[in-house]
């Protein structure tokens, strides 16, 4: 079944080392016209592309959502990327497969670059309402 994502075993996430390569793909804006300190960005002027991906790693880390969350980095510093305005709800896959860790959830820069958090899929909740509800199966 190519077309759909893997689900992961439960607690994978717990499981991975710290920086684990995870892909980050979306639809997300790729251009905004926004002059810092000018208000709001112009909606008017923004462009929707094809999908992308970004190459980013996992942050371990005791934070208070790190039960439902996982915090990532796409190093904005190395020019790679991330997340943007419109991907949430996009896959997070373990790097160079297609499990399904987690969901873009959202960001905290206005770059949609660096750091973002994306809601997890591993945890018995996510996967007994998914098999519930879907029998399993994730459009791709």
């Amino acid at each position: 079944m190519d077309d759909y994502g893997e689900l992961p075993e439960e607690g994978l996430v717990d499981r991975l080392e710290m920086m684990a390569p995870v892909d980050q793909v979306g639809y997300g804006v790729q251009e905004m016209l926004h002059v810092p300190g000018a208000g709001p960005p112009d909606w008017d002027y923004v462009e929707f592309g094809a999908r992308y991906y970004a190459p980013a790693q996992l942050v371990k880390s005791n934070h208070v959502f790190s039960d439902e969350f996982i915090k990532l980095t796409a190093n904005p510093a190395q020019g790679k990327g991330g997340t943007a305005f419109g991907d949430s709800g996009g896959p997070n896959l373990l790097g160079g497969t297609d499990t399904i860790l987690a969901v873009t959830s959202w960001g905290t820069n206005y770059q949609c670059a660096g750091v973002s958090y994306a809601q997890r899929v591993d945890t018995a909740d996510v996967l007994d309402w998914i098999y519930g509800e879907f029998g399993g199966y994730l459009v791709s």
